[in-house]
């Protein structure tokens, strides 16, 4: 999932530099068969923008929806986001891990927040803190049932909101990584070319945080 307003797709064809990629380029340079979910209310679907709630499902639909798919191995199929799209991918993994919990084989987020930032107007019926509390990641942690990563660069970025929570995790299937001299948009392209590698290879994805991860040309 994108970031910024993640119901919509833009262009996510065209490759961004490998500063700033937020294309997720390296995987289908690998092969890696991926699919863009468009959400409610964006890209003129029906519904409305709920803002990581009803979205939540709207993710869960699309993968049941991709693993039915002939030319698609079920049993290898992975979540990612960035940023706002980053904050989604862990909610759906808290969710689907009570739900379907061998719906993805792993969950990727990248730059996400503890709690889900409101880049749209949402005028809530019931309790306003209550509907914060539901979108907030950090409260629902202990629910992961599947391998799930948080990687954010150590510079600028959401580093300093999400190392609190990393801090306190307990759950060994969620793993964080913050990456040395790298920033919330620098650090997606040599992480998901080294992520893309081990998902070709079928192995389970590790992240070396103590790595230097240059960016090379």
């Amino acid at each position: 999932m994108t970031g910024g307003e993640s119901n919509t797709l833009a262009d996510f064809w065209r490759k961004g530099s490998r500063q700033n990629d937020q294309t997720a380029s390296p995987y289908r340079d690998a092969g890696v068969i991926m699919m863009f979910p468009t959400l409610r209310g964006g890209n003129d679907n029906a519904g409305n923008i709920e803002v990581n709630y009803g979205e939540v499902d709207d993710v869960i639909a699309a993968a049941e929806y991709l693993a039915t798919l002939p030319y698609v191995d079920s049993s290898r199929i992975y979540l990612g986001g960035h940023s706002t799209g980053g904050t989604l991918a862990l909610l759906v993994s808290e969710v689907a891990s009570s739900t379907q919990p061998k719906l993805f084989k792993e969950v990727i987020s990248f730059g996400a927040t503890q709690e889900t930032m409101f880049l749209q107007e949402v005028d809530f019926t019931a309790d306003e803190q209550r509907e914060m509390d539901l979108r907030a990641p950090a409260n629902w942690t202990n629910d992961i049932r599947m391998p799930t990563w948080i990687v954010e660069g150590k510079r600028d970025g959401n580093y300093r909101d999400l190392k609190p929570m990393c801090d306190k995790n307990k759950n060994p299937m969620l793993h964080c990584a913050f990456i040395a001299r790298h920033d919330h948009f620098s650090v997606l392209y040599p992480l998901n070319r080294h992520l893309a590698q081990q998902i070709m290879a079928d192995e389970p994805l590790s992240i070396d945080s103590t790595k230097s991860w240059a960016i090379k040309k």
